[in-house]
């Protein structure tokens, strides 16, 4: 099982509708059995995911606090065929940084939960939260890669530097952990993001084919359905198949 951690320190950039679509396109598109992992206290993922499902299946017992906890973590049934979830409650807010060093939580009961699942699921996905957490702590001892989802603005290229240092300092526990590349989303062309885009592309980091703004991804938010359903030929469909794609060639370039 091939586990991808989505994370950027910055809210609002798509690390959410990223892991729902990767999900659904993995799922359908390639017959690949997935795991989500919900990492961000607001449980967003694990609400959508779980749209329409009867309230037996929506039960957050055994969720990821539970888990860091050193309690039995429960994978739930999702309304996406062939995903399924570890979901977030609201708890995992109380699980900052500080319990891992107390002995509150430890990072490794997510590791060694998904090592028991690896026969199980081709993929594994972990929607982090926009802060360094006992939960993102967990996220990227578990994962293989990180991927980060990145609104092409100046907020965006000065936390860069930050996100980039927390992953250095998670190689330590973690030396198998590589950045499979940035994800620009919410793209739309201008000078200015066309420039960030040349910046982060003459850095040297991997850098996948643009996701562009568009209409069809907020309102994939209010159907509960991943774009794939909810409007399978927009654009955002496309550049989603197409970044999915080119993750599983392994990116434009190889991992840092």
């Amino acid at each position: 099982m091939k586990i991808i951690s989505i994370m950027n320190l910055k809210g609002g950039v798509g690390k959410t509708v990223t892991a729902i679509n990767m999900a659904a396109i993995l799922s359908r598109d390639y017959q690949a059995p997935v795991l989500l992992v919900d990492a961000d206290s607001q449980g967003n993922l694990s609400e959508f995911v779980r749209a329409g499902l009867p309230e037996k299946d929506c039960r957050n017992e055994g969720g990821l606090a539970d888990l860091l906890r050193g309690v039995d973590g429960t994978i739930r049934a999702t309304a996406i065929e062939g995903a399924d979830l570890l979901p977030a409650t609201d708890d995992l807010m109380e699980l900052d940084v500080s319990t891992v060093r107390s002995g509150k939580s430890d990072p490794m009961h997510l590791v060694d939960f998904l090592t028991d699942c690896d026969a199980d699921y081709a993929y594994c996905i972990i929607d982090c939260p926009p802060a360094f957490n006992a939960a993102a702590t967990a996220a990227l001892a578990a994962a293989d890669e990180v991927l980060i989802p990145m609104k092409l603005d100046a907020f965006g290229l000065r936390g860069m530097t930050n996100l980039l240092a927390q992953v250095k300092n998670m190689q330590k526990v973690n030396p198998g952990l590589e950045v499979a590349g940035i994800l620009p989303t919410m793209y739309y062309k201008t000078t200015q993001m066309d420039y960030a885009e040349k910046l982060l592309r003459e850095s040297g980091l991997p850098v996948y084919s643009h996701i562009r703004r568009s209409t069809k991804v907020d309102e994939m938010t209010f159907a509960q359905l991943p774009i794939i359903k909810s409007s399978p030929k927009s654009g955002a469909c496309r550049d989603y198949r197409r970044f999915v794609a080119e993750w599983l060639r392994g990116g434009e370039q190889n991992a840092v």
